[in-house]
């Protein structure tokens, strides 16, 4: 054995003390009178999650060092490791120090997407599979494991026939503009095919000749209405009044909430609007010219809506689970079914070209597919998306997304908070442009209010807002103290805004 991993123990010791709990990343079990069972479930929460460090031989509570038989419990760890879950795992050991009293470690990978899920042998992958969640293992559910095992080959549940669909149910705008573009970009291939033909070797129309349907893929990108076959299969729009979504003191529950349905070019066209109606914009001059930038750029909202929507688990068992984007007054979250699929690292999602398509199938067509009145497709398939979504946070100031993936759900979170001292056009450097002047809308709020109450038509007329933006803004204020309402009902046509007396 040698002594790698002593400076991960000592370092873990000192947080689990601090902590007074295990910690996410750290487990440790006192094992005092052999290897507890519980270990098996650890190693596989660790190896399905992002890794982690067990400690054998420290109590639990005080984390102090208990009398253990550290070369025994050391080969039963490595056999554990090695035998009792499948795939096996290849953790580094060693038998560390604890205050001059031996413990036993072993640093636990997180495996690659392809291999997941680690699960207990005698346990069976549906009972014996694990995450780590704060401070223990939690048993996967059915629909989690679904998902670890589709990552390991490629998925076709867009290809499934929707029964019931035939071509009348397709967009006759979207096909005919599809076909055009086929035809005209594809080669000889495709021009010289019926229009039924190339909707067939696009996987749009399949079955009998005599008695076609649609796929999945086809009707949920071209299709009039999916939702006549697929109620949830759609996205929904919240803006909540509160960071924590909690509802106003005087009842209210959201800015704005819509159901958006259609095809995916119109979901991500809806969905990019109702944002864009609930969000600030701030003045920026630049050089001789003057700009509108936007909370949250229009290129990032477009490019993470058009992703949840392709990249959403479409298996049967998440049919009931909606694309969520949720606005809040210092964020804008997007959650969709299912996690990352296959080999991809969310850390690198932002800073290289990366792709790997849950829904192949779809994500062909879309790359083809215009959304209404912008003459841009839906995506391009080639990884850059994302690409695109950093580059234009970046300018304007802002951070590049959070991710979360918790293996049944993937979050993508804007925080509207520019980093201190950058600014749109020099995102990178720290360094205020010397040209650049922009006044954010709370003074502008202060300075219309200081003459008197305001009812909010005309803040958003001054402002050059949009009602439910400057509402957002009015939201946040009134949270620090700075501004209140005249009337309980924030929604009434008597009420005003008004600056807050000391």
């Amino acid at each position: 054995m040698t002594a790698g991993l002593q400076p991960h123990v000592d370092q873990a010791v000192l947080r689990l003390r601090q902590a007074g709990t295990d910690l996410q990343g750290i487990e440790v079990k006192a094992a005092s009178s052999g290897l507890p069972r519980s270990v098996r479930e650890s190693v596989s929460a660790f190896a399905n999650t992002k890794g982690g460090l067990i400690i054998l031989g420290l109590s639990d509570g005080d984390f102090q060092p208990v009398p253990i038989d550290a070369a025994k419990l050391a080969a039963d760890l490595a056999s554990v490791c090695a035998n009792e879950v499948e795939p096996a795992i290849r953790a580094e050991f060693d038998i560390a120090q604890v205050e001059d009293h031996p413990v036993v470690a072993a640093l636990v990978d997180e495996l690659p997407g392809g291999r997941k899920p680690c699960f207990v042998k005698s346990k069976g992958m549906e009972s014996g599979s694990y995450i780590r969640t704060h401070d223990g293992d939690r048993r996967l559910s059915s629909y989690e494991i679904h998902i670890l095992v589709s990552g390991r080959g490629q998925p076709i549940d867009d290809m499934a026939a929707i029964e019931g669909s035939s071509p009348a149910d397709l967009d006759d705008g979207l096909v005919v503009s599809l076909l055009n573009r086929m035809r005209s970009r594809r080669g000889p291939a495709m021009a010289s095919q019926s229009d039924t033909g190339i909707l067939r070797m696009l996987g749009v129309v399949v079955g009998d000749e005599h008695k076609p349907s649609i796929t999945l893929a086809g009707l949920i990108s071209l299709g009039r209405y999916p939702q006549q076959f697929l109620p949830q299969l759609n996205a929904t729009f919240v803006a909540y009044p509160t960071v924590t979504g909690r509802p106003l003191q005087d009842g209210t529950r959201f800015l704005d909430n819509e159901p958006i349905d259609g095809p995916i070019p119109t979901m991500v066209a809806a969905a990019q609007a109702a944002v864009r109606r609930n969000i600030t914009r701030r003045a920026v001059v630049a050089g001789a010219g003057r700009l509108d930038v936007w909370e949250y750029p229009d290129e990032a909202v477009r490019e993470i809506v058009a992703n949840a929507l392709m990249h959403r688990d479409y298996h049967p068992s998440s049919h009931g689970s909606q694309v969520r984007v949720e606005l809040y007054p210092d964020r804008l979250e997007v959650v969709n079914p299912g996690g990352l699929h296959g080999q991809i690292s969310s850390e690198h999602l932002f800073t290289r070209p990366v792709t790997s398509s849950r829904n192949s199938r779809l994500a062909k067509l879309l790359e083809d597919i215009e959304v209404p009145s912008t003459n841009r497709t839906v995506c391009e398939n080639r990884g850059s998306g994302l690409l695109a979504v950093a580059a234009s946070l970046q300018d304007a100031g802002l951070d590049l997304p959070v991710i979360q993936d918790r293996i049944s759900s993937f979050t993508v979170t804007l925080h509207s908070d520019a980093r201190p001292g950058q600014h749109p056009g020099n995102p990178c450097t720290g360094q205020t442009p010397p040209e650049s002047a922009s006044q954010p809308p709370r003074d502008h709020i202060r300075a219309l209010l200081a003459s008197g109450p305001r009812p909010i038509r005309e803040l958003a007329r001054e402002l050059g807002m949009t009602r439910g933006g400057v509402l957002r803004w009015l939201q946040k204020m009134e949270e620090q103290g700075e501004v209140e309402a005249t009337e309980a009902a924030r929604r009434s046509p008597l009420n005003r805004w008004r600056l807050r007396g000391p």
